[in-house]
């Protein structure tokens, strides 16, 4: 576990494997060798396609392997078409037919529009003599469109030190990557090129940076009692401040109309909140809670409302009213409270609460009720839990407010949707490390996830289903990727640097 000099960890650390039941140490203590990864595709290669099929779901390193050298298809091409020695192209083609029909046409439909394209071509050709050759063809060929998308490296910030943050300006322009080097270096979007702007040195490990709306201000976090404000001005980023804190900073983010800045301590008891007025910004008000907040305070989107959640098991909402912070809701949870945050358009809330290893996503919708004397309440209702046999790290709501995702230590990252007012799982993405970080893009078309096993994973949304499109691969652990405000860029962490990658062979839309 890597730790600060405050003691606090600067990112979740790996799970540790349980202790094996006596029957598995038996297996385990005997001489085991492990394949090179060569060895190991060249023996699956030569295996029948179920057999493939059932590696690829009980082993997640073969599944990466499986996946990358397409071997399912290589071997459902080997099965179906070269197995078979019939010398009439009649009996081939009556063959062919029958398995299409038994089950290949209903497996090309998992593959949204693409597949539901082809599965109408050979549709249209199923008398011709010529239909397996057609049809053994098309489905190499399905499963590398289906990796259509393909990113290439455009940049690349180096650090001495691990990278354990990156994230662009609202406006794309600039980006910044902070380090335990005591740095964060800036760059700026120059003739379609990123040219490093800015180096802002810190007294600890730079951490949580975090632009203003209107990108004209940046906050800072470090390891200290410390918190650093910097302003764009004539084109040059300059500090404007540096706040001792009485506590540890653990968080700091902006409001979405960029007039108040939370400030989130390490330790329990409160929250501050700053303002920006007479040119400066001061300190306005404290939120005080009895729980510990676990780097978690968030603006509502229209920026009056502020939620914190605690591990004592409570959700307090406060609101802002002719300048004064109120408290406006207490949700009592019987679990610890790990993170809340408001949907986009601000009547849905996403709790995270957990009990041991367990965690659960609540998602609660505002809804109004009317008291004997026929008044109008509005409370907070649950519509949904999600389940994760593991720590939640992060969830977040896409732009339209109709798709969730969350990232868990347990390996996954679950899709939910809303349909005709219910939250369902519509797509689970595995890993075989724990999935830190998951975010949409801002056209709400991709989604990318972040895990400890080396890879960032990007999918599309196509005919209403989530699919995995392509795998950036790192030589580390990543601990960051998030989307560019175009929904085409994308920023890695990993290693001791910060990656930005660009969407090629896909035409940038008016949804971008």
């Amino acid at each position: 576990m890597q730790v600060t000099p405050s003691g606090e960890r600067p990112f979740p650390t790996p799970p540790t494997p349980n202790a094996p039941d006596p029957e598995s140490a038996r297996f385990a203590n005997r001489d085991t060798v492990v394949l090179p990864d060569e060895m190991v595709i060249k023996i699956l290669m030569n295996l029948g396609t179920t057999d493939i099929a059932v590696c690829r779901s009980v082993n997640r390193h073969w599944q990466t392997l499986i996946d990358a050298h397409h071997l399912l298809a290589r071997s459902f091409y080997r099965d179906c078409h070269l197995t078979p020695r019939i010398n009439s192209l009649a009996a081939q083609r009556n063959l062919a037919v029958e398995r299409y029909h038994s089950h290949i046409r209903g497996w090309l439909k998992d593959f949204g529009n693409g597949g539901r394209a082809t599965a109408k071509l050979l549709d249209n050709i199923l008398e011709d003599k010529y239909f397996p050759q057609v049809l053994f063809f098309s489905i190499p060929k399905l499963l590398l469109n289906s990796r259509e998308l393909t990113y290439q490296n455009t940049a690349t910030i180096g650090h001495s030190e691990v990278v354990s943050n990156a994230n662009f300006s609202p406006d794309g322009k600039y980006l910044i990557g902070v380090s335990c080097d005591h740095v964060a270096r800036l760059w700026e979007l120059e003739g379609g090129q990123w040219r490093e702007k800015a180096t802002l040195s810190h007294s600890g490990w730079a951490k949580s940076p975090s632009f203003s709306p209107d990108g004209k201000f940046l906050v800072t976090t470090t390891n200290e009692r410390i918190f650093q404000i910097w302003r764009l001005e004539d084109d040059q980023w300059q500090e404007e401040d540096t706040f001792q804190h009485p506590e540890f900073v653990r968080d700091a983010s902006f409001s979405p109309d960029g007039k108040y800045l939370v400030i989130v301590p390490h330790s329990i008891g409160f929250v501050k909140i700053w303002w920006y007025e007479g040119g400066r910004w001061q300190e306005k008000f404290t939120a005080k809670y009895s729980g510990w907040s676990k780097k978690n305070a968030q603006f509502s989107p229209d920026g009056k409302h502020l939620v914190i959640a605690s591990f004592d098991g409570t959700v307090k909402i406060w609101k802002i009213d002719d300048g004064q912070w109120e408290e406006k809701f207490i949700i009592n949870e019987r679990y610890s409270v790990a993170s809340a945050r408001f949907s986009p358009d601000g009547k849905h809330l996403v709790m995270v609460t957990f009990c041991g290893l367990i965690s659960y996503v609540k998602l609660l919708e505002l809804v109004d009720d009317q008291s004997q004397e026929n008044v109008t309440i509005q409370r907070w209702q649950e519509k949904a839990t999600i389940q994760h046999s593991d720590e939640v790290y992060n969830v977040q709501f896409s732009l339209d407010g109709k798709h969730l995702v969350t990232a868990s230590r347990d390996r996954t990252a679950k899709i939910c949707g809303l349909v005709s007012g219910n939250w369902q799982v519509k797509a689970t993405i595995r890993h075989s490390g724990p999935v830190v970080n998951a975010s949409f893009s801002r056209n709400g078309k991709f989604l990318v996830t972040a895990s400890y096993d080396g890879t960032t994973k990007i999918c599309e949304l196509e005919g209403g289903r989530w699919q995995v499109k392509t795998i950036i691969r790192h030589s580390e652990m990543v601990t960051n990727a998030s989307f560019g405000p175009d929904g085409y860029q994308l920023v890695t962490a990993s290693d001791n640097t910060a990656k930005v990658w660009v969407l090629k062979n896909k035409e940038n839309d008016d949804g971008s």
